[in-house]
Formats: structure tokens, sequence, C-alpha cells
């Protein structure tokens, strides 16, 4: 039974697509986002808690998950919980499916590399039922997906939540195609990027996006060499991260809110 969970939740997302070969077109100053409003709508708020150690160290140590399930079964606001590098050894069952079943909520696994023994990537585990799940994957280069789910805002909101690790510039341009007019239909994208090409995202997005919120988040943890990014439509904006612990383990909790009027 644990081989049918492993191969079930890596190959639903080693879907390939076509990309668009044509990006929008930008003035020569570049799109920037108007000022979201100070006001925060609290019950229009996305809640995304991401666990993360934001460098290249495997997530989990150990296999004792209960403080975690503890967390997740008495956490009812939370509309996802992501796990960036709780990697799978083959052979083994996945800790996401562990912490999933015991807390009666659905997981899946988004992949960023492989090699002979363990496969690199992020777990998401999810309140609501999962109609669609969405994704590309392209070896060596970039996999991005998620699953679209209904948020209960104040009117019940479709969005697809996403992620991806981003580490090199050569990413950007296939992460642009790969979303295509996906930002019109609340795509929105939690993921890590190597800080050193933080600067660069932002100033490529800036000239072959538009209509998109971009911000990041830097741990205070000395040994980060990552930062969370958040990649919205416009009609999002994020408004804080709150860190955190779980077990020992880091924990960016982010609000997100939708702005309907």
């Amino acid at each position: 039974m644990r081989y049918k969970y492993l191969i079930y939740i890596v190959a639903v997302f080693l879907i390939f697509t076509s990309c668009k070969d044509q990006e929008p077109n930008v003035t020569d100053d570049g799109y920037e986002a108007s000022e979201a409003p100070e006001t925060i709508n609290q019950s229009n708020i996305i809640t995304v808690e991401f666990f993360s150690k934001l460098n290249d160290e495997t997530l989990f140590s150990s296999s004792d998950y209960q403080a975690i399930i503890s967390h997740i079964t008495s956490d009812k606001a939370s509309l996802a919980f992501l796990f960036d590098r709780s990697d799978i050894y083959l052979g083994q069952k996945s800790p996401i499916v562990d912490i999933a079943l015991e807390s009666k909520l659905k997981s899946f696994f988004i992949q960023n590399d492989v090699d002979d023994s363990v496969i690199h990537g992020t777990g998401m585990i999810v309140r609501p039922l999962v109609p669609v799940y969405d994704g590309i994957g392209i070896p060596d280069t970039l996999f991005l997906a998620g699953c679209t789910v209904t948020a209960a805002l104040v009117q019940p909101t479709v969005v697809t939540l996403m992620t991806c690790k981003l580490s090199d510039s050569f990413q950007f341009p296939v992460l642009v195609r790969s979303l295509g007019d996906g930002l019109q239909t609340n795509k929105i994208v939690v993921g890590t990027i190597k800080t050193d090409v933080a600067d660069g995202f932002k100033d490529y997005l800036k000239y072959h996006l538009k209509n998109f919120r971009l911000s990041f988040y830097s741990s205070s943890e000395t040994n980060a060499t990552y930062e969370i990014f958040y990649l919205t439509p416009v009609e999002f904006v994020k408004r804080e991260t709150t860190e955190m612990t779980v077990s020992g383990l880091p924990l960016y909790q982010s609000k997100i809110e939708y702005l309907d009027n």
C-alpha cells in the first residue's frame, strides 16, 4: 500500500504541457501594480502555512510528526500547508502521506529534483476537496504545480495554489510562459527563491509580466540561503508573514488578501 501512495503523489504532477511563446507587452518603464488599500478585510484573508528551513537541507530529520499533526488538526483557518524539502526516499513512505492521513486531510507532492535515491520537492496538504490538479514539469528546468480549491471568503472564491523552487535566472522565462494567462484566473504561487537571484526575478517580471503583485519574505535564520516569494494576481496582496516553529521546524504563516472590490 505504501508504494501505491508513493507512485500516486509522484506521478500525478509529472505533467508536461506546452508553454506559450508570447510574453505580454509592457511599457518601457515596466509594469507596476497599484497600491493595495490600507484597510484589510479580515473576512477575505487566505492563510497559507509554509514549513521550510529555507536552505538546501531536508526538512524532516525524524519520523516523529505528532506535533505537526496536532498543529494542523487544531488549525481551522489555514487553506493549505506546504512542506518545502519534504523529500521522498525511494522505497519509503512519504512523511506528507503520514501527516495527511493522521490529520484526515488531502495531500500530494510537487517535485523539484530527483537523483538515484531521493526525490526533492514540496509536499502540500489542503483542507478542501481538490477537484483539479494543475502543473508542468520540465526536467532540469522547472516543476510548477498545485491544486484548485475554493477559499471560504466573503464570497466563496476559487483559487489555484501553486509552488515551485527558483534557484537560477534561466527559470524566470519558463515560469512566465508556464503561467500564461493564469494570473487572470486566480493562480497564486508561493515558493522559494535563492536570495542572490531574487532581485533579478523582480526585475524580470517587471518587464515580462503584467497584472501581478510580487513580494518576498527573508527569514531571521542565519543559515537561510532562500527566501519565500509570493506571486499573485493584482487582485490579491500578501499582507503579512509570521515566523514561528512547530517541533523545532521553522514555519511561516502567510496572510493573503483577496481584493474583491
